[in-house]
C-alpha cells in the first residue's frame, strides 16, 4: 500500500500484532491504551489528542506505549479497525436473522439517527476521521474507506435479495442520505419532522 506525503508510516504487519519476542498482542497495557484512545478519539477528536495525553490517561510508561504503537497513526488504525470489526460483526448477525435483508437496512437507518436522541452529538468516528485525514492513500483513510465500502456493499446485497431493480445505485444513495443526517445532526442538529428521513429511506428501499 503506497502513501503520499511525508511522515506517513505503514507498518509491515497489523499494528495489533506484536512482533515475536516483544509483548503479547492483547497485553493489559495495550488494551488499556486502546480503550483510552477510543474514549478520547470519539469524545474529543483525533488531531486534538496528543501522545502525551494518551500516555498519561492510559497510565502506561512512554516506552510501553511506543512498544505497542510505534506511531500515533498506528493507534488510530487500531482504533478504527476495532470499531469497524464491531460494526461488521453486529450487522452480519442482523443479516442472518429472519427477514435479515430488510432488518439490516433498518439497522443501518437507525444508526444514522442516533444523533437525533443525543445531546452534543459529535458524529460518526469514521466520517470525522476522514475529515481529519484528507489523503486517500493514508493508512488511516484506507481503513475508513474500506469500512464504508463494506457497509454500502452489505446494503446492496440486501437490496438485491429484496428484488430491488437498482440495488447498487440505491445503496449508494441510501448511504449518502445516512451520511448526511449524521453530519447534520453533529453540526447544527437535525429535527426529523414527521419522520421524513424514514419515509424517504423506505420509499427508496421499496421501489419496484
Amino acid at each position: 500500500m503506497s502513501t503520499k506525503g511525508k511522515g506517513h508510516r505503514t507498518a509491515s504487519r497489523d499494528p495489533g500484532q506484536a512482533a515475536p519476542g516483544t509483548v503479547p498482542a492483547q497485553s493489559p497495557a495495550k488494551v488499556r491504551i486502546l480503550r483510552t484512545a477510543s474514549d478520547l478519539f470519539i469524545s474529543t477528536g483525533i488531531r486534538t489528542v496528543g501522545v502525551d495525553r494518551l500516555i498519561a490517561e492510559s497510565g502506561v510508561a512512554r516506552a510501553t506505549f511506543f512498544r505497542h504503537f510505534p506511531t500515533k497513526d498506528d493507534l488510530v488504525v487500531a482504533f478504527l479497525d476495532a470499531q469497524a470489526a464491531a460494526a461488521r460483526d453486529h450487522l452480519t448477525r442482523v443479516r442472518l436473522q429472519p427477514d435479515g435483508a430488510r432488518a439490516v437496512l433498518a439497522e443501518i437507518a437507525a444508526g444514522g439517527k442516533v444523533g437525533l436522541q443525543c445531546d452534543r452529538f459529535r458524529g460518526c468516528e469514521f466520517i470525522n476521521t476522514a475529515a481529519e485525514y484528507c489523503d486517500p492513500d493514508h493508512p488511516v483513510r484506507v481503513v475508513v474507506d474500506a469500512h464504508r465500502t463494506w457497509v454500502r456493499d452489505i446494503m446492496a446485497d440486501a437490496l438485491t435479495e429484496l428484488g430491488h431493480p437498482h440495488p447498487f445505485a440505491t445503496a449508494q444513495l441510501l448511504f449518502t442520505m445516512r451520511t448526511g443526517i449524521v453530519v447534520a445532526s453533529s453540526l447544527e442538529g437535525y429535527a426529523d419532522i414527521d419522520g421524513v428521513f424514514d419515509r424517504a429511506w423506505w420509499a427508496l428501499v421499496d421501489q419496484r
